[in-house]
């Protein structure tokens, strides 16, 4: 048994993988001679020209512990409120916050707020600029939705309304925002400074604007230091400081499925060489992208001595729904020359795929459970005794 390796994969963990299958196969089929079919080395991706095409890959300001540029914090908070626009309006006014004490006959600060807030659809120069940040039309249904929300009103009621236009102009772009790219259709094109010059014009139209940022107090000052240590923690913020180090991470496995299915006769030929070399009969335990390779030599190649192909969380069957399964055309049967196939999948691997429906007749599904989450359940499979009771049973 040829054991095919999934995207990814370099040494010294191909080997790991190999001694583990060997492991949980032995107690079962001693008989059987498990050998390595490694081809991360030979043909999987890696960055030819040093990284040069990745901003910043290995600079100083790339290196770990690199200090965040100040914009970085601007931008990630605006991530952290288009999830939630209302979160910087729930830490000044926390369920359990001070209530503002009122003279007789006074007014509540968030009255004039929400007054001023209810007239910005008044002011021709907002129009424009929300108009060109692409938001005008949401603006009036996120202004009243901020408003009367339940975090919205307790934030009007509390006394960082007398000092939170600033927030709360950003709680309605961002409110709008978020309406605004979930309504359907093609990903809009939101531009960051017109937003900002939008919302700056809506904190100079509401009660304390004008002063807003300049004249805050120890609560607004605390919070908004609070807000910004929240934002730079975001992903994506760290994945901007740390873009070469997770570009390290992360190309192998990204890499070699791309340059599988541009150029994948390299890992082809190198499974068809293990093939050639071992005794048979010959059964393919094939991972992943190990799984679309195998499946693509057998229906390219005239391999007898292939008797059984087995794929673990593979995506040969969705590739070849799509259209994009390198050997075989959508629509076309899989030649007689492939040997029978057992498909093993699990439903919480968002990797794997069934194979009966695209090719009747042709490929059996197996479904096991590793009780793992994704992505831990792409690889659980390796750990589960069931698979190796499978093995054992259907190997020749």
């Amino acid at each position: 048994m040829l054991f095919v390796h999934g995207t990814g994969v370099r040494e010294p963990g191909y080997t790991e993988g190999l001694e583990r299958v060997r492991e949980g196969l032995r107690p079962l089929r001693p008989d059987v001679a498990v050998t390595p079919c490694y081809w991360g080395g030979r043909a999987g991706s890696a960055l030819r020209s040093g990284g040069l095409s990745v901003p910043g890959y290995g600079t100083a300001r790339d290196a770990p512990g690199a200090e965040p540029d100040g914009a970085d914090g601007d931008v990630e908070l605006w991530g952290l409120l288009y999830v939630d626009p209302l979160f910087e309006l729930r830490l000044l006014a926390p369920e359990n916050g001070p209530r503002t004490e009122l003279a007789p006959g006074a007014a509540p600060p968030g009255e004039a707020l929400s007054a001023a807030a209810l007239a910005l659809g008044g002011d021709d120069r907002l129009r424009e600029l929300l108009d060109a940040a692409d938001i005008g039309a949401e603006f009036p249904g996120a202004v009243a939705a901020v408003l009367t929300s339940p975090d919205g009103r307790r934030f009007l009621r509390s006394p960082a309304a007398a000092d939170g236009a600033e927030e709360l102009a950003r709680a309605f772009a961002a409110e709008a925002v978020r309406r605004r790219t979930g309504s359907g259709g093609a990903a809009p094109a939101l531009d960051g400074a017109a937003r900002d010059a939008a919302v700056d014009r809506v904190r100079a139209l509401l009660p304390g604007g004008d002063a807003a940022g300049t004249h805050r107090g120890p609560v607004t000052r605390r919070i908004g230091r609070l807000a910004g240590r929240l934002a730079l923690g975001l992903a994506s913020a760290q994945a901007v400081k740390r873009r070469s180090a997770l570009t390290d991470a992360a190309h192998p496995a990204a890499g070699d499925v791309l340059l599988y299915l541009a150029r994948g006769e390299a890992l082809r030929e190198t499974v068809a060489e293990a093939v050639r070399a071992a005794e048979p009969p010959v059964v393919l335990l094939a991972h992943s992208l190990g799984g679309i390779a195998s499946l693509d030599l057998l229906v390219t190649r005239d391999l007898p001595q292939v008797e059984l192909l087995v794929t673990v969380g593979s995506q040969a069957p969705f590739l070849y729904e799509l259209g994009a399964l390198p050997g075989l055309e959508h629509g076309t049967p899989l030649p007689a020359r492939v040997p029978r196939w057992i498909n093993v999948h699990d439903r919480r691997d968002l990797l794997s795929y069934v194979g009966a429906g695209v090719f009747p007749g042709r490929v059996e599904d197996v479904e096991l459970d590793g009780r793992q989450p994704f992505p831990l359940a792409h690889s659980a499979y390796f750990g589960n005794p069931e698979l190796y009771r499978l093995l054992a049973a259907e190997l020749p």
